[in-house]
C-alpha cells in the first residue's frame, strides 16, 4: 500500500482547495493512504476530508526548529511520496531527512534541489487556479490528474448536532432559512465595505424575509458588530467564538454565505452550501486563481472599463476597488443563487 504525503501549512482556504489531491491520489489508487501535513490551527478541516487518513501538524508555515526531530516522525510514517503544494525549506530538508525517496515541488526555489521531481511552473502569473496548480503537481510524479475533483468535506451527525446547538443559542430562528455573511478577509483579500454587508443584510430581510447571520474571527468583532448592528432586525451573529470544525458545521445549515475571498468562502463551498464570492479584478487576487471550487458558486469583481487599455492588461487601479461592485449586484446574484425558495 501507497502512502502519499501532501504538505499545505498555510491558510484555510489555501488548504482547502489542495484536498482534491488526495481525492485525485484515491481515485487512482483506492487503498492508499493520505497524510496531510499542516498548520495546527487547520488540522480540524483537514481531518474532515474522506480521503484523508491521517493530519500531522506544525506550529507555524515552517519548522522554527527541531528539524531532525520532524524528520523522525515522518520517516516513522513511512511515506512513499511527498507533494509540497505550499514548498517550505525546512520541511522540504525534513523529508529530505526522513529519506522519503520521491519528494515533488516547484523548481525555482533557492531549495528545490531537495526536491526529487521539480514542477517548472510559476504560479505567480495566475494563469491557473489554484487547484489546478496543485493538481499538476501530481503530473511531476508521473500520477494521473482528475481535473474535475472538488473540496469535500464531510459533516457527521454528530458534527451537524454540535452546528444547530450553536444556532439554537444564537438569536437566529434556527427553524428559518438564513444566509451567512462574512464581512472580512484576514487580511488576505481586499474587502467589500462592511456598510455594503449591512445594506445587504436589511434588504435581505426586508424584502426577501431572509435571517443573515454574520460571522467573523475573535478579532473581527468589531466588524461582525456593526454590520449585524447595522443590518436591520433580521441580522444576527454568533453569541460566541466557535472553531473552525463548528464553523463548518453551522455553514452546512445556510442556505447561502456571501463573502469576501476568504477561508470561510471555501469552507463554505466544501460543505455544499452555494457561495457568493466578492473578489477584486486584480490578476493575482482574482478568481480565475483563487475562486471558491463547488457545485453552486458564482462570484463578482469590480467591473473594468472596456475602453481602459490598462484595464485590459490589469494594471488599473480601478481592480481594488471594491465599491465598484454595487449592492444591487450583489442582492440579485445572492437571490439568483437562492432560486425561488426565498
Amino acid at each position: 500500500m501507497a502512502h502519499y504525503g501532501i504538505f499545505r501549512t498555510d491558510r484555510i482556504g489555501d488548504l482547502i482547495l489542495t484536498l482534491p489531491m488526495a481525492e485525485a491520489i484515491r481515485q487512482h489508487d483506492a487503498d492508499a493512504r493520505i497524510t496531510f501535513v499542516v498548520q495546527e490551527y487547520t488540522r480540524s478541516l483537514a481531518a474532515l476530508c474522506p480521503s484523508v487518513d491521517e493530519v500531522l501538524t506544525i506550529p507555524s508555515r515552517d519548522l522554527e526548529g527541531g528539524i531532525v526531530a520532524f524528520s523522525r516522525v515522518l520517516k516513522e510514517k513511512r511515506i512513499d511520496a511527498a507533494f509540497f503544494a505550499f514548498p517550505r525549506p525546512r520541511l522540504a530538508l525534513a523529508a529530505r531527512l526522513a529519506g522519503i525517496p520521491l519528494r515533488a515541488g516547484i523548481a525555482y526555489r533557492w531549495y528545490s534541489f531537495l526536491f526529487t521531481h521539480r514542477r517548472k511552473e510559476h504560479r505567480n502569473p495566475s494563469v491557473f487556479h489554484e487547484c489546478d496548480y496543485n493538481l499538476r503537481l501530481l503530473e511531476t510524479a508521473g500520477l494521473p490528474v482528475r481535473s474535475n475533483a472538488l473540496p469535500r468535506l464531510q459533516i457527521d451527525a454528530s458534527l451537524r448536532a454540535e452546528g444547530r446547538a450553536i444556532l439554537d443559542e444564537s438569536t437566529l430562528d434556527a427553524a428559518r432559512p438564513f444566509v451567512v455573511l462574512h464581512p472580512g478577509s484576514g487580511g488576505s483579500a481586499r474587502d467589500w465595505a462592511p456598510d455594503r454587508f449591512a445594506a445587504l443584510a436589511a434588504r435581505l430581510g426586508e424584502e426577501s424575509g431572509l435571517q443573515t447571520l454574520v460571522t467573523g474571527s475573535a478579532s473581527e468583532a468589531p466588524l461582525v458588530k456593526a454590520v449585524q448592528e447595522n443590518g436591520g432586525e433580521h441580522a444576527h451573529s454568533l453569541a460566541a467564538p466557535v472553531s473552525l470544525r463548528q464553523l463548518a458545521a453551522v455553514l452546512a445549515e445556510a442556505r447561502l454565505c456571501v463573502a469576501n475571498s476568504t477561508g470561510p468562502l471555501h469552507l463554505a463551498a466544501a460543505v455544499n452550501t452555494p457561495v457568493l464570492g466578492l473578489y477584486p479584478f486584480q490578476r493575482v487576487l482574482h478568481p480565475r486563481r483563487w475562486g471558491p471550487l463547488g457545485n453552486d458558486v458564482r462570484v463578482l469583481t469590480p467591473p473594468p472599463d472596456e475602453q481602459c487599455r490598462d484595464c485590459a492588461e490589469e494594471r488599473c487601479p480601478r481592480h481594488d476597488d471594491m465599491s465598484r461592485i454595487g449592492v444591487d449586484a450583489v442582492y440579485e446574484a445572492a437571490t439568483a443563487l437562492l432560486g425561488s425558495g426565498v
